[in-house]
């Protein structure tokens, strides 16, 4: 099965943004360098009333890193594994979730790192399992660099996946999963998922049910407590 759906794409001051935050990432060692801004993060989708106790909700985020922003009004939810898999210049679809403080609703961003010998500045990217095919169309901003430390030039995506939530819970669940990036100039970069990778798509996963199934005061109150 083919999918090529409609994805919204993030507008190109909020991809600059998310593509710095994964840059900062870089020079700081780490993913969770800076917060992402609501405004990078559309379609967001409102807590419900529900109840999932504290504990509950503590545990599916207890694999994840929570970092509060003042400036953003809002907590960002991410992999460690992406961390590791930035600082090893490795590819990487990574998701990203976000909590606005101020309307309790939770976003979730899908994040596609490429790293590569040769400058490649992406135009699409396809994602297969055994039984489905994903398309992503880039935009035309390039957002990557190089990296000297890591001698490897680099380019990110970043795609809202509210409406699509259920291709990374698949992704999730498939034995095996293939990104193939594909330059302007027509090289290609393949990736094979690890189980690392994997495994950090249904931790976030986890975390993004039980948030949407909790209750604005509950998922707030942990995630403060949570955040550094």
């Amino acid at each position: 099965m083919e999918r090529s759906p409609v994805f919204m794409k993030l507008s190109a001051w909020s991809k600059r943004l998310l593509a710095g935050v994964c840059t900062a990432a870089l020079l700081a060692g780490g993913a969770s360098a800076l917060a992402l801004s609501p405004a990078a993060l559309p379609t967001p989708e409102a807590l419900s009333v529900t109840n999932v106790s504290d504990a509950q909700l503590r545990a599916a985020l207890s694999k994840l890193a929570v970092v509060y922003s003042s400036d953003t009004h809002g907590w960002q939810v991410s992999s460690p594994y992406e961390d590791a898999s930035l600082s090893s210049a490795s590819c990487g679809l990574y998701p990203y979730l976000f909590l606005s403080q101020d309307d309790a609703t939770v976003s979730l961003t899908l994040g596609m790192s490429c790293f590569a010998a040769q400058k490649m500045e992406l135009q699409s990217i396809r994602v297969e399992t055994k039984d489905s095919t994903y398309n992503f169309t880039c935009d035309d901003q390039y957002d990557g660099g190089y990296d000297a430390d890591l001698k490897s030039w680099f380019d990110f995506e970043f795609f809202a996946m509210d409406d699509h939530a259920e291709y990374l819970t698949e992704w999730a669940a498939a034995k095996s999963v293939t990104a193939t990036f594909t330059g302007k100039d027509g090289s290609t970069k393949a990736y094979t998922l690890t189980k690392d990778n994997l495994q950090a798509i249904r931790d976030i996963m986890a975390a993004y049910t039980t948030l949407l199934d909790s209750d604005a005061s509950t998922a707030q109150s942990v995630l403060s407590s949570l955040a550094k």
